[in-house]
């Protein structure tokens, strides 16, 4: 394979740094994210798992 094939991994950054989201900015943001992968945003279903494996307390 000639090396100009591979991508170049070996560069630096552009230095744009990503713009810092606020809280609720970021909550919307996940939020939405949660919509497009059509994730449970109540907890439901993740506590169900959790529950199942988990042992119980004595």
């Amino acid at each position: 394979m000639a090396s100009g094939d591979r991508p170049d991994t070996g560069r630096k950054p552009s230095g744009k740094k990503a713009k810092k989201l606020s809280q609720k900015e970021q909550s919307e943001r996940f939020k939405e994210t949660a919509r497009k992968l059509e994730i449970d945003e109540s907890g439901n279903e993740f506590e169900a798992v959790v529950r199942r494996i988990l042992p119980k307390k004595t």
